[in-house]
């Protein structure tokens, strides 16, 4: 283990990978040489204590619903809501996924993917204590039935996730190529769509057939793939300011990454952030930015953070006029309803120094040109 590092959020319990089966666990130890750090045994423990019961109970539930899942039809088809990391796709995926017809992947959902249909009456309870209140890093609240992001699933079902990179740091380039698969064998990319519709399908037994509206960042590289599976596919694409995101994601990462650490990495975590974080999101921008030109028009709507904000109700109301969606007027008062809730909601406050800034412009400026942000 690196010295001289001071070790935060030792004892967190907010690890990504809860919720794996004991095969993919050993597997993903193998894959990283069993690197575990002495300060992080107890994690490796936690982990895979909790896989066992996982591993158990999701044998239980393919045997209890797999023949509903093989005729479980994806129709109608999720709505991918798309962003960097901290552009607003959070609250966009609340916004869209609590209306009529619409539901989201909940936490219960992303951390227990093989068993939540069978656990989903008492393994809440009984886990109650590993789960904040709200996130960490900026206060949004969290619960098991709240809107989780899908690549926490996926990165259990298939190894195949930038998000394992958390866990084992300097493993980061090998998980990275998983941002958009380009560089993955069709092997790999099938396994991908197969647990990715599996999730799906799973989702909507449990909600009888609602529309799901599916969150999670890396999506926004994934464009084409999503594409070859679903190619009428409905895509909400939000931006923000490159500079407020750039600072927004660290500060994120400040509290995920030592959340979910298995090792250390071997030199300064705040240097690996800083670049990490600029090299993925360079790949995502690069991505989207080529990639919307495949969707057909009528089924892209894009915006900026600041045009969501404080009108909320209108841009949903466009979202369901452009995308031929029923239902407005029943919608709305739900949106309404849950906008009154949240009232109050405090962003955080952060600052870049000048040197940063142009780390930034460097790596990100195709983002600048592309969504009219200045680089002053």
């Amino acid at each position: 283990m690196p010295i001289g590092f001071d070790v935060q959020k030792r004892w967190s319990t907010d690890q990504l990978i809860h919720g794996i089966e004991a095969q993919d666990f050993v597997k993903l130890l193998q894959k990283n040489n069993w690197r575990v750090d002495p300060v992080y045994l107890h994690r490796l423990a936690m982990v895979g204590g909790l896989s066992v019961p996982a591993t158990m109970l999701g044998r239980l539930e393919d045997m209890r619903f797999g023949r509903a899942l093989s005729t479980q039809e994806i129709d109608p088809e999720p709505l991918f809501a798309i962003g960097h990391w901290r552009s607003g796709t959070t609250h966009l995926h609340n916004l869209l996924g609590r209306l009529p017809g619409f539901t989201y992947p909940t936490v219960m959902q992303v951390i227990f993917p093989t068993c939540f249909l069978s656990a989903d009456s008492f393994l809440p309870q009984l886990t109650g204590r590993m789960l904040d209140g709200t996130r960490t890093y900026d206060n949004v609240k969290q619960g098991w039935y709240e809107a989780a992001e899908d690549e926490i699933a996926l990165a259990k079902l298939t190894g195949k996730s930038p998000y394992l990179a958390f866990m084992f740091p300097e493993q980061s380039a090998k998980y990275e190529r998983y941002v958009d698969f380009l560089e993955c064998s069709q092997a790999e990319k099938d396994e991908w769509k197969d647990a990715f519709r599996y999730l799906i399908k799973k989702i909507m037994l449990q909600t009888r057939n609602k529309r799901v509206v599916v969150k999670s960042c890396t999506h926004t590289a994934r464009i084409r793939m999503i594409l070859e599976m679903f190619p009428n596919a409905k895509f909400v694409h939000i931006h923000r300011n490159p500079y407020e995101v750039f600072a927004s994601t660290l500060h994120m990462r400040s509290h995920t990454d030592w959340e979910n650490f298995f090792h250390l990495p071997d030199v300064d975590p705040e240097v690996v952030r800083k670049n990490q974080t600029l090299e993925l999101g360079q790949r995502i921008y690069e991505r989207v930015i080529e990639d919307k030109h495949l969707v057909p028009e009528e089924n892209w709507f894009e915006m900026g953070y600041a045009d969501l904000v404080g009108n909320e109700v209108d841009v949903i109301g466009r979202i369901f006029e452009q995308f031929g969606y029923d239902g407005w007027d029943r919608s709305k008062r739900v949106l309404e309803e849950y906008l009154d809730g949240v009232k109050g909601y405090q962003r955080n406050q952060l600052k870049m120094d000048k040197r940063l800034k142009e780390d930034v412009y460097a790596a990100w400026r195709p983002a600048f040109e592309a969504f009219g942000y200045d680089k002053d």
